[in-house]
């Protein structure tokens, strides 16, 4: 006979699917507690930056009214930036008057300018 010990370790498989189903259950909580973090920072930036021109970074944003369109132009000097959300540009050339529309948004674009 052998005088070499045999050891034999075994194995619960309940335990293991039980530690794999823990696992995922903390996966799926980091990733929504990430994706939820990721979202509220995205709001915050959005909110804290609401005014502020894309091109030179100041906060000097002014809306102007263009019918239905509210165009944002940077005041700032030297810089004159003009803003539009998605489909505002569209809106504005498309709309029935649209050679007027475009006409008085340059007017009130220009008109922050004069003295």
């Amino acid at each position: 006979m052998p005088k070499d010990k045999v050891s034999v370790h075994l194995v619960n498989p309940s335990a293991k699917s039980e530690e794999a189903y823990f696992a995922e259950q903390d996966k799926k909580l980091l990733q929504q507690l990430r994706e939820k973090s990721a979202k509220e920072a995205d709001e915050k930036y959005a909110e804290e930056h609401k005014y502020h021109c894309f091109r030179c970074g100041t906060r000097s944003l002014a809306e102007v009214d263009e019918g239905n369109v509210k165009v944002d132009i940077c005041v700032n000097e030297g810089c004159g930036a003009v803003h539009l959300d998605p489909g505002e540009l569209k809106e504005i050339v498309e709309s029935k008057d649209s050679e007027t529309s475009l006409k008085a948004t340059r007017s009130a674009f220009m008109s922050i300018f004069k003295k």
